[in-house]
């Protein structure tokens, strides 16, 4: 059993970045406050996945990115994500 397999919910924090070796990035922040790095190939990834969106993502947790506290940035570990799914909005009448 793999200990570093994990599934997160969190808001989206950054915008998507397309490297050109077809990989997203972004940052999802869970409910604790804690922040994710989120990488997954870019056709797992759905255009809902915007600022402010509230996702689930699966994957394998990774390194940690160390903040730098002069810059007031928090660490961030890394999840190389094979699925991740943007929760529809409801909308009232």
């Amino acid at each position: 059993m793999n200990e570093n397999i994990t599934i997160l919910s969190g808001t989206v924090t950054t915008e998507l970045v397309l490297s050109t070796a077809r990989l997203a990035e972004f940052v999802v922040v869970d409910a604790s406050g804690a922040e994710f790095v989120v990488r997954a190939w870019s056709d797992v990834v759905t255009d809902d996945v915007r600022i402010g969106a509230t996702v689930t993502v699966e994957g394998a947790q990774g390194w940690v990115i160390p903040g730098r506290s002069w810059r007031r940035e928090p660490s961030r570990t890394i999840v190389q994500a094979y699925a991740v799914s943007a929760h529809a909005l409801a909308l009232a009448a």
